[in-house]
């Protein structure tokens, strides 16, 4: 990408940007600026069987191909943008690089759950010194 690219993908990074802002600090001006970019991919994307990206968004001419990561990320980013704090909470949750939240475990709540005989999943925290093959 160079300064001035005039072509729209749909990607997820500024959504994503977005959610992470106002999820941080509440403030709605984040909102806002999704709700914009919703109302644009409406306004300029959307056609009969999905969206599409722009070749120029000067002239508004369209491609011909839905991405999989507007689904995947984009507009799960902006469902989350407008959704409560209490829908998939960040101090509970992090989100890989393809917007896959993973839930947060760690060595105490592993060790928990193994005590209590829950069927929470186990993981086995090696320190850096043993490494992947459990020897030195």
């Amino acid at each position: 990408m160079t300064v001035g690219t005039s072509w729209n993908i749909l990607r997820p990074e500024t959504v994503e940007s977005l959610f992470y802002l106002w999820r941080l600090t509440g403030n709605k001006t984040y909102q806002e600026w999704g709700w914009n970019i919703f109302q644009a991919f409406e306004k300029n994307s959307r056609i009969e069987s999905g969206y599409v990206g722009l070749k120029d968004v000067n002239t508004g001419v369209k491609d011909n191909k839905m991405q999989s990561f507007f689904l995947a990320e984009t507009l799960k980013y902006l469902y989350l943008l407008f959704s409560p704090p209490t829908i998939i909470p960040l101090d509970e949750w992090v989100f890989n690089t393809e917007a896959h939240p993973l839930r947060i475990i760690n060595r105490n709540d592993a060790n928990l759950a193994a005590l209590e005989g829950q069927h929470k999943p186990v993981i086995k925290i090696r320190s850096r010194k043993t490494g992947r093959l459990g020897g030195n």
